[in-house]
């Protein structure tokens, strides 16, 4: 538990974080994603997508004079081919990142019936689901971190009076903008790559140089922090590790669900939204981690969505589920049916995902959170939600709403779990067993019932996570 002190204010201000699609513009850029559909019309997800730019895959054994062709036909040339080592291990020859001539819809519909391309595909555009900042300045020992120890918050605090307050041997990928590795109440929990050194060379050579803290994927750099203290670039990736893993017992800020885990920053979410191909990178990036330098990576939390469906992206998750890797998804900030009207990543299906929705301090599913009975898993804390933000001199805290904020509560318990059942290895056996804990011991919560698939709220205060 933490000591009052003084806290810096963000300036007041409240906006909307749910933008509207067509108000995004992403510059092209060295990156991953795809989503297929044949036949799509010209209007579909508009605004939602980089124009004039599809992913293509053909056909496993296809020719370069081929590929050429296939492209000259929707008018198309290659601004990149993509090909993590986790679809290598697969036999999976990758994607390109084709920049076309004619709008992306029409090239799409246009490689519907190329019999060398496999899957064409929009490269799309994704935002975190945040819908408002409210400067704060409370802490835990004031009863204000309610998500944690409040009514219908998620009992974190009877897990730590029985000893489990998180192990630094547990990783979690951050997938989402930047995260402030320096702010005091997240540094000693921010992941060191202890196989590389800042010297421009790939010394674990996993196709990234320099990657100490993690990687950028929205500039294709190791920069895992671009914001300073006078905005609030990389405000969101901070506020959700924040709830995750701010550091437990310092006398400063805030707490987290695990006062020790270690948090690896994979960005892809730039000022403006991030890509399906950032997504892939960031998701593949992660599950490499695990795989080639057995990091004890137990989950992604991914507290953003917006574009439809994708193959490209489905399969990323999917190769995430055979590491061993949980996928948290925020259900989205629509106040929509999503087993009606689907919001990707929650939307898709796959054993690794837990999708979230959003609760308040009264135990209501928010006016604005999207829901599901056979798509979210459950509810949990995401209402005026207290979390580190960048401030002045690196101090800075603030209260954010958005099914964003409820699911670090999830993927934090996904944590909290494992360090006390599998703190040094967890297969894809053990993640499945994770998973049933947080389903299987949700509190029955009426504003829920009919609305998730538990009807219920995020409990960690039970045998199990202690």
């Amino acid at each position: 538990m933490k000591s009052k002190i003084a806290i810096v204010l963000l300036a007041a201000i409240t906006f909307s974080c749910q933008m509207q699609l067509d108000e995004l513009a992403l510059t092209p850029n060295n990156n991953n994603g795809n989503s297929s559909a044949p036949g799509l019309s010209q209007n579909a997800n508009k605004g939602g997508i980089i124009s004039n730019e599809v992913l293509i895959k053909f056909k496993n054994g296809v020719s370069e004079s081929g590929k050429l062709t296939a492209l000259k036909a929707i008018s198309g040339t290659i601004q990149e081919q993509i090909i993590t080592p986790e679809m290598k291990s697969e036999g999976d020859e990758g994607f390109y990142v084709v920049k076309t001539n004619i709008n992306a819809i029409e090239a799409i519909n246009r490689a519907a019936g190329n019999s060398l391309i496999e899957i064409a595909e929009p490269n799309q555009l994704y935002t975190h689901q945040q819908t408002t900042t409210t400067p704060n300045d409370y802490f835990y020992s004031t009863g204000q971190l309610w998500g944690l120890n409040g009514t219908y918050g998620s009992n974190a605090q009877v897990a730590w009076a029985n000893n489990n307050t998180g192990r630094s041997t547990v990783y979690v990928g951050i997938v989402d903008e930047g995260v402030m590795f320096n702010h005091p109440d997240l540094a000693d929990n921010i992941w060191t790559n202890p196989n590389e050194i800042v010297d421009g060379l790939d010394n674990d050579r996993n196709g990234y140089i320099d990657d100490v803290r993690g990687w950028d994927f929205a500039n294709n750099d190791a920069s895992v922090y671009d914001g300073v203290s006078t905005n609030d670039v990389d405000a969101h990736g901070t506020h959700v590790s924040g709830t995750i893993g701010g550091v437990g017992n310092n006398s400063i800020g805030i707490v987290g669900m695990n006062w020790k885990v270690k948090i690896i920053p994979a960005k892809f979410l730039g000022t403006t939204g991030g890509s399906t191909a950032n997504a892939i990178k960031a998701i593949d990036y992660l599950t490499n981690l695990k795989k080639s330098k057995n990091i004890n990576i137990v989950a992604s939390n991914n507290s953003w969505g917006g574009g439809g469906y994708s193959k490209l992206l489905l399969a990323a998750i999917q190769r995430a589920d055979k590491a061993g890797i949980l996928f948290i998804a925020a259900a989205g900030n629509a106040g929509t049916n999503i087993d009606l009207t689907k919001s990707y990543p929650a939307s898709y299906v796959s054993p690794n995902i837990i999708a979230v929705s959003a609760i308040d301090v009264n135990g209501l599913i928010t006016s604005w959170s999207n829901y599901g009975v056979k798509t979210v898993a459950l509810g949990a804390p995401g209402a005026n939600i207290i979390s580190t933000v960048p401030g002045p001199n690196g101090v800075g805290y603030a209260a954010y709403s958005g099914t964003s904020m409820a699911t670090p509560h999830v993927t934090a318990a996904v944590a909290l779990y494992a360090a006390k059942n599998y703190p040094t290895s967890t297969s894809q056996a053990a993640s499945q067993i994770i998973k049933k804990a947080i389903i299987n011991n949700t509190i029955a919560t009426p504003s829920l019932n009919g609305k998730t698939i538990t009807g219920g709220r995020l409990n960690v205060g039970v045998v199990g996570f202690y």
